[in-house]
């Protein structure tokens, strides 16, 4: 593929939602945590001050802040950059977000260490821990959400229908949820299910192979049970 053509790739864009913007608190605040309880790269209150896990947390907010400063605000003044987005104005526009996100934060913590180690390289190092910690706290957050969003995820998955084709005749809709078992007839099979409550059988012309390529994991340990 050409690399110019993959750069005016179109590229889904975040919207203005609660949603987003629950999750990038959440993002911030897990930030400020994580290094409070992990002390990543020496990141430690190593006199104890009181006031050390205020400071922290302030790296959190202002992490959050930055985020929404560029994404809802800057988008606003400059509607025309943001039309058509495309991967290469997302790579081009991410990467300032990082290093505009590691600017503020490393000017605050000059600020507040006394402007030490006030550096070119330090600058760096700062944006290089924003983006390691944020994707090992991003990658925690997505995986404790299906965990406590298991019961939605279920439901989904019991709301989902096939659509069984057979070779040249009808079509029939299976939910998983309602098949009982399937059973091999020579040219035909047997679909026990249940249909509000009352157990029915469909008789269907297809082999049962052709149903197990199109019916794949939800009934997989169901029709390899009964097979006739």
């Amino acid at each position: 593929m050409n690399f110019f053509a993959l750069l005016n790739t179109p590229f889904p864009r975040p919207e203005k939602s609660r949603k987003n913007l629950f999750w990038l608190i959440l993002t911030g605040l897990s930030c400020s945590l994580f290094i409070i309880l992990y002390e990543p790269f020496g990141i430690k209150n190593v006199h104890g001050q009181w006031y050390y896990n205020f400071f922290i947390f302030g790296l959190g907010l202002l992490f959050i802040l930055s985020v929404l400063l560029l994404e809802w605000s800057i988008p606003s003044l400059s509607p025309s950059f943001f039309q058509k987005w495309t991967l290469g104005k997302a790579i081009l526009w991410y990467t300032s977000v990082i290093l505009f996100i590691g600017a503020v934060n490393f000017f605050y913590k000059s600020y507040m260490g006394g402007f030490r180690d006030f550096t070119l390289m330090e600058y760096f190092f700062v944006v290089g821990r924003i983006v390691v910690i944020t994707i090992t706290v991003s990658f925690f957050i997505l995986g404790i959400y299906p965990f406590f969003n298991r019961k939605k995820i279920s439901l989904l998955t019991q709301k989902e229908e096939y659509v069984i084709n057979a070779p040249g005749g009808k079509s029939i809709r299976l939910n998983p949820k309602d098949v009982l078992y399937i059973q091999s007839d020579d040219n035909y099979v047997d679909i026990h299910l249940l249909e509000e409550g009352a157990r029915k059988k469909v008789l269907f012309r297809s082999s049962l192979k052709n149903i197990e390529s199109q019916l794949v994991h939800p009934l997989s340990p169901i029709y390899r049970c009964h097979r006739g």
